[in-house]
């Protein structure tokens, strides 16, 4: 009896923090609106039914994955993959609910006075018939365990009685007529709520008759990989919709042995479910997001795990980083990952691992790659690290000491191989793909065969060896990210370095859109020597080049940076909040510009900038032109 109760509170604690799933299959209910267009065809009414159905079937697969301790969370891209295997026994259940629906009530109209208790009892019928199909085909079967009777106490069919009994008086509610309310889209939701509770409790109820299920993905070794959510509400909603695989957690997969079991957080809503004793927790984190690491860091420790954690921001700040867990890598994990898991399995884990400066050898994360699924494969195509030059405001010269480390061409192009009849469009995350200048040459000859289209980030130089350029471009080069940082005609260039190519930065624009490559240009503001005039010079240049995308950010003295060791010498810096180094606030004193004002003004200017200097953004522009005066022409004729 307590066993049930506790599936009772574990199935409404679960479906609460899943209510994003029950809206989902409200909106896939939303189909239903099609039945009552007369005009349908046949065949759009059946494709339309179909994918309802398809998409249940996928969410319910990730729901039980969750609940077997197969997934500590849903992952979006197994709803496709449950889906393919679940959609026959859903679209059994569906069909036979609508044939009894057609062939009772015409047939019996005595009966349509019952017809809401009737659809009460039939949606908690469906629930249980549904979990054990799930179940079955997702574990009993490919595991080969034995079938077993179903086992029902009393608390059980108090539970789903309890169920039926609230769904019907939610019926009986629909009568009430609530004038400018959207009631009926009320009362379905309600629907969904009470039906993916059911499945919830009765998955429960079965998976307790299988325990061997719980057991299988439950292993004594585990290791968290965990990539926190950044502060703030647009940045956070930003990650979670465009987020990529972590290239930390195929480092740390392939180096770890593969007795362990990896759970995978990568930027997810955190909830207290996710926390869990005795295993071992790593988490990689950047500046303006390195609090919500240190919070999840803590209570880890608490609750008895492990917890090592890494990347730049605490690379840079490795004794601020142990206040919150008992150990960290700083550098690059390659070298040192395998005695950070060794020490930690003899109990013998040291506070700091010094990484090497640019990462060793590449050869088991490459074969690691290999054996990846594509979509996460794709995420890590790096043919090097670090970049040739060492800007003041850029922390990657800390980061590689100034070095560049590039991988064999051969081991590349075999991973790209390995990617190609998956994704033809590629993005390679190197630095800096033209920091050896002969490297990338050999590269781009190596990669024309293979008829791909690629992107990547890219120093202005380039265009200095039209060779090379030329050969890139029949690579299948389509778009090169180019820090610009600073106008053609800025007094900035006097830091030399990039920026003493500054006053050409127009003329080698050019020779690469010539080229055939897109440009995506990035600028900053913010340097000693700009005011907001020199804000108009920008945007004079940045409409001048008109790149495909423009990107804006303010200047941030960052961690590791040679420019946050000289504004912290002289007591520059105004705001160690490091939720607010995100690179769109003014976190020091500025000698032309008020913090203050620039950073309530920027969320304005960046999209601006935008908008006016790229193509996509005047596209953007032209897109919401055309729908006003189409709104306008509506509501005028009407």
């Amino acid at each position: 009896m307590k066993n049930k109760r506790q599936n009772f509170y574990q199935a409404f604690s679960f479906l609460n923090s899943w209510i994003v799933f029950v809206f989902i299959l409200f909106l896939i209910k939303k189909l239903d609106l099609l039945y009552s267009i007369r005009s349908i065809s046949i065949l759009t009414f059946l494709f339309v039914s179909f994918l309802g159905i398809y998409f249940m079937s996928g969410i319910s697969g990730c729901i039980l994955e969750v609940l077997s301790s197969e997934e500590l969370l849903a992952q979006f891209r197994r709803i496709h993959q449950n889906a393919r295997e679940l959609w026959p026994g859903f679209l059994i259940v569906f069909a036979v609910i609508h044939l009894l629906e057609f062939a009772v009530f015409p047939l019996f109209p005595s009966l349509y006075a019952w017809r809401k208790l009737y659809f009460s009892l039939l949606g908690a019928i469906a629930a249980y018939v549904l979990s054990i199909w799930t179940v079955h085909k997702k574990y009993i079967k490919p595991l080969g365990l034995p079938g077993r009777a179903p086992r029902f106490s009393l608390s059980f069919w108090l539970v789903i009685t309890g169920a039926c009994f609230l769904e019907f008086l939610v019926r009986m509610v629909g009568y009430i007529h609530v004038p400018d309310l959207q009631w009926r889209n009320i009362l379905d939701l309600i629907f969904n709520y009470i039906h993916v509770f059911e499945f919830i409790y009765c998955s429960l109820h079965i998976l307790e008759d299988h325990p061997e299920i719980k057991m299988r993905f439950n292993r004594s070794q585990e290791i968290f990989l965990i990539n926190p959510m950044s502060a703030g509400i647009i940045q956070s909603l930003e990650y979670w919709f465009l987020r990529g695989y972590p290239p930390a957690f195929v480092v740390l997969k392939a180096l770890s042995p593969k007795t362990y079991q990896f759970r995978e957080f990568n930027r997810v809503i955190w909830q207290d479910r996710y926390y869990k004793s005795g295993v071992l927790v790593c988490i990689t984190c950047f500046t303006s997001n390195c609090y919500e690491a240190y919070g999840i860091a803590k209570e880890f420790k608490k609750r008895g795990s492990t917890v090592v954690m890494g990347g730049p921001h605490v690379t840079y700040l490795p004794d601020e980083a142990l206040a919150f867990c008992d150990s960290v890598v700083v550098g690059q994990a390659e070298g040192v990952w395998k005695e950070v898991i060794r020490d930690y399995e003899n109990g013998t884990l040291k506070p700091k691992y010094q990484g090497p400066a640019v990462g060793a050898d590449f050869a088991q994360v490459h074969r690691e790659l290999l054996d990846s699924p594509p979509y996460i494969a794709k995420e890590f195509l790096e043919t090097m690290r670090g970049c040739k030059f060492r800007c003041h405001f850029c922390t990657i010269p800390a980061l590689s000491n100034g070095q560049v480390h590039a991988q064999p061409v051969a081991s590349f192009v075999e991973l790209v191989k390995n990617i190609k009849p998956h994704y033809n469009n590629l993005v390679f995350i190197d630095n800096n793909i033209y920091s050896d200048p002969g490297y990338a040459k050999e590269l781009f000859m190596a990669l024309k065969p293979l008829k791909i289209k690629w992107r990547s980030q890219c120093t202005i130089d380039i265009a200095k060896n039209r060779e090379t350029l030329k050969l890139a471009t029949e690579s299948g080069c389509t778009g090169l990210l180019l820090g610009y940082e600073v106008s053609g005609g800025s007094f900035e260039k006097i830091q030399g370095g990039k920026f003493a190519m500054a006053q050409k930065y127009k003329e080698y624009t050019e020779i690469i859109k010539k080229a055939g490559i897109d440009v995506k240009g990035h600028f900053i503001f913010g340097f000693d020597s700009d005011d907001f005039m020199s804000l108009f010079r920008l945007w004079k240049f940045c409409f001048s080049i008109m790149p495909q995308f423009t990107v804006l950010s303010l200047l941030t003295p960052l961690p590791g940076s040679g420019l946050y060791q000289e504004m912290l010498a002289h007591n520059r810096i105004i705001n160690l909040n490091w939720r607010s180094y995100a690179i769109n606030r003014m976190v020091f004193r500025h000698p032309h510009l008020n913090p203050l004002i620039t950073s309530f003004l920027f969320p304005i200017i960046q999209p601006f900038f935008l908008m006016t200097t790229s193509t996509i953004g005047l596209l953007i522009v032209m897109f919401i032109c055309s729908g006003m005066v189409l709104v306008y022409s509506l509501s005028f004729f009407k």
